[in-house]
């Protein structure tokens, strides 16, 4: 049987509840009992990439995720970083200046180990250069209870393990309207059954839109704030049968 893996939300990174996994503001999770940080699907140089290829975005979106996630790995007190998947986008967009900018945000987290388990973009690069300073590029990473990978095996659950999975590649996202009218649509957090899926922590990256399911917990994910909103998408859910 699966593990019995809590799951929480934290109001901040600095006021964390007693869980297994904690959820933060900034589309990130942590794992108090091994000091660790997690992300998905950073996507770094897609904004270049679209550039390369003649359609016109802004520029800097690479260096404010790289901020975000310096802060978060600062506030955390994080002692290694894993990034589950999805770290670049694209060969044709680890531009010289992208590289630089993941370079330098290295250097100020020295004392952080950054852990890459590899992704299905990360793997149109290659080699990942060593002068990056990943510590480790992984295609899986087994800790018990927990089972890091990027791609979950279906789309939102896992056969049978004796782990508690948790990916990315889905950058799920959810759109709801209560039977009073409310709306909330946003990226979000999933976990079903033994599965938790991370939202997209790149801000120029698309979404995967859920259907709530019975059994199914969702989280809104915010820069400001992370939102339990299991009961109403099971309000939502009912409204529209």
């Amino acid at each position: 049987m699966p593990p019995d893996v809590t799951i929480a939300a934290a109001e901040t990174p600095a006021t964390m509840p007693a869980a297994d996994v904690i959820l933060l503001p900034g589309r990130a999770a942590y794992l108090p009992a091994t000091q660790t940080l997690l992300v998905a699907d950073l996507h770094l140089g897609k904004a270049a990439t679209f550039r390369r290829a003649g359609i016109p975005v802004p520029e800097g979106s690479a260096q404010r995720d790289l901020s975000r996630l310096e802060r978060l790995v600062t506030d955390t007190a994080a002692r290694r970083l894993v990034v589950l998947g999805d770290l670049f986008h694209a060969q044709s967009g680890c531009t010289p200046a992208v590289l630089d900018e993941f370079s330098a945000s290295r250097s100020r987290i020295p004392g952080t180990e950054v852990i890459l388990v590899v992704g299905n973009h990360d793997r149109s690069l290659g080699r990942i250069p060593s002068a990056l300073g990943i510590d480790s590029c992984l295609r899986t990473l087994d800790e018990p209870p927990f089972h890091f990978v990027h791609e979950p095996a279906t789309p939102l659950v896992e056969p049978d393990r004796e782990a508690f999975t948790v990916a990315g590649h889905l950058h799920p996202t959810l759109a709801l309207r209560s039977p009073s009218g409310d709306r909330i649509a946003d990226r979000c957090f999933v976990a079903e059954g033994n599965l938790l899926v991370l939202p997209a922590f790149g801000s120029f990256t698309g979404g995967h839109r859920v259907e709530p399911v019975a059994g199914m917990r969702l989280w809104i994910a915010r820069d400001d704030g992370v939102v339990d909103v299991t009961r109403f998408a099971e309000l939502a859910s009912r409204s529209v049968r």
